[in-house]
Protein backbone atom coordinates (compact mmCIF):
# COMPACT_ATOMS: atom_id res chain seq x y z
CA UNK A 1 0.00 0.00 0.00
CA UNK A 2 2.86 2.45 0.34
CA UNK A 3 4.44 1.53 -2.56
CA UNK A 4 0.98 2.40 -4.57
CA UNK A 5 0.80 5.34 -2.34
CA UNK A 6 4.40 6.63 -3.29
CA UNK A 7 3.63 5.76 -7.03
CA UNK A 8 0.44 7.35 -7.31
CA UNK A 9 2.38 10.57 -5.87
CA UNK A 10 4.91 10.63 -8.35
CA UNK A 11 1.72 10.28 -10.98
CA UNK A 12 0.25 13.21 -9.59
CA UNK A 13 3.21 15.12 -9.71
CA UNK A 14 4.26 14.37 -13.26
CA UNK A 15 0.64 15.82 -14.38
CA UNK A 16 0.91 19.02 -12.08
CA UNK A 17 4.69 19.57 -13.56
CA UNK A 18 3.26 22.36 -16.22
CA UNK A 19 5.14 21.26 -19.17
CA UNK A 20 3.06 20.97 -22.28
CA UNK A 21 3.03 17.81 -24.31
CA UNK A 22 6.09 17.72 -27.17
CA UNK A 23 4.76 19.68 -30.43
CA UNK A 24 2.46 21.65 -28.59
CA UNK A 25 2.58 25.47 -26.18
CA UNK A 26 0.34 24.46 -24.09
CA UNK A 27 -2.46 27.43 -25.50
CA UNK A 28 -5.74 25.43 -25.92
CA UNK A 29 -7.27 28.74 -28.06
CA UNK A 30 -4.57 30.00 -29.91
CA UNK A 31 -5.16 28.01 -32.77
CA UNK A 32 -8.80 28.01 -33.72
CA UNK A 33 -9.40 29.75 -36.83
CA UNK A 34 -12.19 32.32 -36.31
CA UNK A 35 -15.44 31.62 -38.00
CA UNK A 36 -15.96 33.76 -41.38
CA UNK A 37 -18.46 36.48 -41.63
CA UNK A 38 -21.44 35.70 -42.51
CA UNK A 39 -22.19 36.07 -46.49
CA UNK A 40 -24.98 36.07 -49.11
CA UNK A 41 -25.64 33.67 -51.30
CA UNK A 42 -24.01 34.01 -54.63
CA UNK A 43 -24.36 31.90 -57.44
CA UNK A 44 -21.60 30.86 -60.07
CA UNK A 45 -21.45 30.55 -64.28
CA UNK A 46 -20.88 27.28 -65.81
CA UNK A 47 -24.12 25.60 -64.62
CA UNK A 48 -26.85 24.59 -66.28
CA UNK A 49 -30.97 24.92 -65.01
CA UNK A 50 -33.83 23.06 -66.35
CA UNK A 51 -35.95 26.32 -66.59
CA UNK A 52 -35.45 29.85 -67.33
CA UNK A 53 -36.45 33.11 -64.78
CA UNK A 54 -36.41 36.04 -63.95
CA UNK A 55 -36.09 35.90 -60.36
CA UNK A 56 -34.15 33.28 -58.40
CA UNK A 57 -35.11 32.12 -55.22
CA UNK A 58 -32.48 29.96 -53.40
CA UNK A 59 -34.85 27.31 -52.27
CA UNK A 60 -35.49 26.87 -55.99
CA UNK A 61 -31.73 26.63 -56.75
CA UNK A 62 -30.93 23.46 -58.15
CA UNK A 63 -28.59 23.50 -61.28
CA UNK A 64 -27.34 20.19 -63.31
CA UNK A 65 -24.98 19.07 -65.05
CA UNK A 66 -24.67 20.74 -68.37
CA UNK A 67 -24.74 17.42 -70.25
CA UNK A 68 -28.25 16.54 -68.99
CA UNK A 69 -30.69 18.00 -69.99
CA UNK A 70 -31.27 21.65 -69.22
CA UNK A 71 -33.17 24.83 -71.07
CA UNK A 72 -30.73 27.51 -69.63
CA UNK A 73 -26.93 28.21 -68.96
CA UNK A 74 -25.28 30.61 -66.68
CA UNK A 75 -21.96 32.00 -68.23
CA UNK A 76 -21.66 34.98 -66.14
CA UNK A 77 -22.04 36.42 -62.72
CA UNK A 78 -21.95 40.21 -62.58
CA UNK A 79 -22.21 42.72 -59.25
CA UNK A 80 -24.94 44.89 -59.36
CA UNK A 81 -24.58 48.66 -57.94
CA UNK A 82 -25.82 48.86 -54.29
CA UNK A 83 -29.63 50.17 -54.21
CA UNK A 84 -32.53 50.06 -51.74
CA UNK A 85 -34.69 47.38 -53.98
CA UNK A 86 -34.02 45.02 -57.00
CA UNK A 87 -33.42 47.19 -60.19
CA UNK A 88 -36.85 47.47 -61.68
CA UNK A 89 -37.84 46.63 -65.67
CA UNK A 90 -36.74 49.33 -67.75
CA UNK A 91 -34.42 51.36 -64.76
CA UNK A 92 -30.81 52.33 -65.44
CA UNK A 93 -29.93 49.15 -62.97
CA UNK A 94 -31.58 46.63 -65.35
CA UNK A 95 -30.39 48.07 -68.40
CA UNK A 96 -26.40 47.99 -67.11
CA UNK A 97 -26.96 44.52 -66.12
CA UNK A 98 -28.45 42.93 -69.70
CA UNK A 99 -25.65 44.99 -71.69
CA UNK A 100 -22.85 43.30 -69.77
CA UNK A 101 -25.20 40.13 -69.97
CA UNK A 102 -25.35 40.83 -73.66
CA UNK A 103 -21.25 41.76 -74.19
CA UNK A 104 -20.22 38.88 -72.23
CA UNK A 105 -22.68 36.52 -74.25
CA UNK A 106 -21.04 37.69 -77.69
CA UNK A 107 -17.65 36.53 -76.00
CA UNK A 108 -19.10 33.33 -74.46
CA UNK A 109 -20.74 31.77 -77.70
CA UNK A 110 -18.36 32.99 -79.92
CA UNK A 111 -20.36 35.08 -81.79
CA UNK A 112 -23.02 37.81 -81.54
CA UNK A 113 -26.00 35.96 -80.13
CA UNK A 114 -28.72 38.58 -82.18
CA UNK A 115 -27.66 36.76 -85.20
CA UNK A 116 -28.25 33.11 -83.69
CA UNK A 117 -31.68 31.40 -82.95
CA UNK A 118 -30.46 32.32 -78.69
CA UNK A 119 -32.05 34.56 -76.17
CA UNK A 120 -30.15 35.75 -72.91
CA UNK A 121 -31.85 36.43 -69.38
CA UNK A 122 -30.72 38.64 -66.62
CA UNK A 123 -31.71 36.56 -63.52
CA UNK A 124 -31.86 38.35 -60.17
CA UNK A 125 -32.14 37.85 -56.35
CA UNK A 126 -35.37 37.98 -54.74
CA UNK A 127 -36.63 40.84 -52.78
CA UNK A 128 -35.48 39.02 -49.52
CA UNK A 129 -32.56 38.30 -50.75
CA UNK A 130 -31.36 41.49 -51.87
CA UNK A 131 -32.44 42.64 -48.34
CA UNK A 132 -29.67 40.15 -47.02
CA UNK A 133 -27.18 41.66 -49.23
CA UNK A 134 -27.00 39.68 -52.54
CA UNK A 135 -26.28 42.47 -54.83
CA UNK A 136 -25.80 39.76 -57.67
CA UNK A 137 -27.37 39.07 -61.12
CA UNK A 138 -26.90 36.20 -62.86
CA UNK A 139 -26.52 36.01 -66.90
CA UNK A 140 -28.21 33.06 -68.51
CA UNK A 141 -28.46 31.97 -72.05
CA UNK A 142 -30.67 29.50 -73.76
CA UNK A 143 -32.14 28.69 -77.32
CA UNK A 144 -34.99 30.76 -78.69
CA UNK A 145 -37.57 31.12 -81.99
CA UNK A 146 -36.66 34.22 -83.60
CA UNK A 147 -39.11 36.37 -81.77
CA UNK A 148 -37.68 35.26 -78.40
CA UNK A 149 -40.40 33.40 -76.93
CA UNK A 150 -40.28 29.50 -77.17
CA UNK A 151 -37.66 28.20 -74.93
CA UNK A 152 -36.10 24.71 -75.93
CA UNK A 153 -34.69 21.84 -74.34
CA UNK A 154 -30.94 20.87 -75.14
CA UNK A 155 -27.80 19.11 -74.17
CA UNK A 156 -24.46 20.05 -73.61
CA UNK A 157 -22.92 23.58 -73.15
CA UNK A 158 -22.92 26.49 -75.42
CA UNK A 159 -19.42 27.70 -74.93
CA UNK A 160 -18.14 28.82 -77.97
CA UNK A 161 -21.42 27.33 -80.24
CA UNK A 162 -21.24 30.25 -82.27
CA UNK A 163 -17.11 30.43 -83.35
CA UNK A 164 -17.89 28.07 -86.15
CA UNK A 165 -20.61 26.51 -88.12
CA UNK A 166 -23.86 26.02 -85.86
CA UNK A 167 -27.57 25.06 -86.58
CA UNK A 168 -28.62 27.78 -84.24
CA UNK A 169 -27.02 30.42 -86.24
CA UNK A 170 -29.49 32.64 -88.78
CA UNK A 171 -29.36 31.54 -92.24
CA UNK A 172 -31.89 30.60 -94.77
CA UNK A 173 -35.82 29.95 -94.40
CA UNK A 174 -39.07 28.59 -95.42
CA UNK A 175 -41.65 31.30 -94.00
CA UNK A 176 -45.15 30.72 -93.95
CA UNK A 177 -47.06 34.27 -94.35
CA UNK A 178 -50.42 35.06 -93.68
CA UNK A 179 -51.65 38.36 -95.14
CA UNK A 180 -48.85 40.28 -93.74
CA UNK A 181 -48.27 38.33 -90.23
CA UNK A 182 -45.36 35.83 -90.43
CA UNK A 183 -46.51 32.32 -88.65
CA UNK A 184 -43.79 30.42 -89.19
CA UNK A 185 -39.95 30.18 -90.06
CA UNK A 186 -38.21 26.93 -90.72
CA UNK A 187 -34.98 26.54 -91.37
CA UNK A 188 -33.59 25.27 -94.42
CA UNK A 189 -30.29 24.87 -95.96
CA UNK A 190 -29.11 27.33 -97.99
CA UNK A 191 -28.81 25.20 -100.74
CA UNK A 192 -32.41 23.59 -100.61
CA UNK A 193 -35.49 26.14 -102.20
CA UNK A 194 -36.09 28.84 -99.87
CA UNK A 195 -37.85 32.49 -99.98
CA UNK A 196 -36.03 34.04 -97.06
CA UNK A 197 -32.59 34.73 -95.67
CA UNK A 198 -31.39 36.13 -92.66
CA UNK A 199 -29.36 39.36 -94.34
CA UNK A 200 -28.18 41.60 -90.27
CA UNK A 201 -29.31 43.86 -87.88
CA UNK A 202 -30.68 47.09 -87.89
CA UNK A 203 -30.36 49.37 -84.62
CA UNK A 204 -33.73 50.99 -83.99
CA UNK A 205 -33.66 54.39 -82.87
CA UNK A 206 -35.09 55.16 -78.91
CA UNK A 207 -38.80 55.04 -79.39
CA UNK A 208 -41.71 53.76 -77.21
CA UNK A 209 -41.86 49.91 -78.36
CA UNK A 210 -45.57 50.55 -79.27
CA UNK A 211 -43.90 52.62 -81.81
CA UNK A 212 -41.67 49.75 -83.08
CA UNK A 213 -44.37 47.41 -83.22
CA UNK A 214 -46.49 49.84 -85.15
CA UNK A 215 -43.93 51.84 -87.42
CA UNK A 216 -43.78 49.65 -90.62
CA UNK A 217 -42.10 52.27 -92.89
CA UNK A 218 -39.21 52.87 -90.04
CA UNK A 219 -38.48 49.25 -90.09
CA UNK A 220 -38.82 48.66 -93.93
CA UNK A 221 -36.50 51.75 -94.26
CA UNK A 222 -33.81 50.05 -91.82
CA UNK A 223 -34.09 46.83 -93.07
CA UNK A 224 -33.63 47.82 -96.86
CA UNK A 225 -30.58 49.31 -95.57
CA UNK A 226 -29.30 46.13 -94.04
CA UNK A 227 -30.11 44.19 -96.81
CA UNK A 228 -28.82 46.65 -99.32
CA UNK A 229 -25.35 45.87 -98.03
CA UNK A 230 -25.67 41.85 -97.56
CA UNK A 231 -27.22 41.95 -101.33
CA UNK A 232 -25.00 44.34 -102.40
CA UNK A 233 -27.16 46.09 -103.67
CA UNK A 234 -27.77 50.19 -104.36
CA UNK A 235 -29.08 51.92 -101.29
CA UNK A 236 -31.95 53.83 -103.15
CA UNK A 237 -35.36 53.95 -103.88
CA UNK A 238 -35.16 50.71 -106.59
CA UNK A 239 -34.71 48.49 -103.15
CA UNK A 240 -38.23 48.04 -102.85
CA UNK A 241 -38.75 46.64 -106.17
CA UNK A 242 -35.82 44.36 -105.57
CA UNK A 243 -36.78 42.32 -102.43
CA UNK A 244 -39.38 42.52 -99.91
CA UNK A 245 -38.34 42.20 -95.89
CA UNK A 246 -39.17 40.80 -92.95
CA UNK A 247 -37.97 42.07 -89.89
CA UNK A 248 -37.91 40.40 -85.52
CA UNK A 249 -37.85 43.05 -83.12
CA UNK A 250 -36.75 42.09 -79.59
CA UNK A 251 -38.86 41.41 -76.93
CA UNK A 252 -40.77 44.09 -74.74
CA UNK A 253 -38.47 42.43 -72.11
CA UNK A 254 -35.70 42.90 -74.01
CA UNK A 255 -36.76 46.71 -75.24
CA UNK A 256 -36.73 47.86 -71.54
CA UNK A 257 -33.67 46.57 -71.19
CA UNK A 258 -32.19 48.93 -74.04
CA UNK A 259 -31.77 45.96 -76.57
CA UNK A 260 -32.33 47.76 -80.01
CA UNK A 261 -30.90 45.24 -83.02
CA UNK A 262 -34.00 44.12 -84.73
CA UNK A 263 -33.68 40.86 -86.91
CA UNK A 264 -34.01 41.56 -90.90
CA UNK A 265 -34.54 39.50 -93.38
CA UNK A 266 -34.76 39.15 -97.12
CA UNK A 267 -38.46 37.49 -97.92
CA UNK A 268 -39.71 37.26 -101.86
CA UNK A 269 -43.23 35.85 -101.86
CA UNK A 270 -43.28 33.95 -104.74
CA UNK A 271 -39.70 33.78 -106.18
CA UNK A 272 -37.43 31.01 -104.86
CA UNK A 273 -33.42 30.56 -104.32
CA UNK A 274 -31.50 27.82 -104.00
CA UNK A 275 -28.13 29.65 -102.84
CA UNK A 276 -27.66 32.40 -100.41
CA UNK A 277 -28.39 36.15 -101.82
CA UNK A 278 -25.20 37.27 -99.81
CA UNK A 279 -23.08 39.31 -102.70
CA UNK A 280 -26.14 38.52 -105.17
CA UNK A 281 -25.72 42.36 -107.04
CA UNK A 282 -28.38 43.33 -108.97
CA UNK A 283 -28.25 41.02 -111.88
CA UNK A 284 -29.45 38.21 -109.50
CA UNK A 285 -31.63 40.91 -108.00
CA UNK A 286 -33.05 43.07 -110.59
CA UNK A 287 -35.27 45.44 -110.08
CA UNK A 288 -39.29 43.90 -110.83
Amino acid sequence: MRGTAVLLAVLLAAGCSGAPPSGTDGDLIDDWALPSSPAPFRPVAGQCHEALTAIAPLADYRPVECAELHVSETYHVGTAADADVVPAAGSAGAKAAFRECSERAADYLGGSWRTARVAVQVVWPTKAGWSGGARWFRCDVTTADLDGQSRTSRTGSLAGELAGASPLKLGCFSPTVDGETVTTMRPVACDQPHRAEFAGLWRAPEITYAALESGTERSAAGCRTVIAEFAKLPDDSDMQYRTGWISYNPTRTEWLSGERRVRCFVYFAKRTFARSLKDAGTSVLPVD
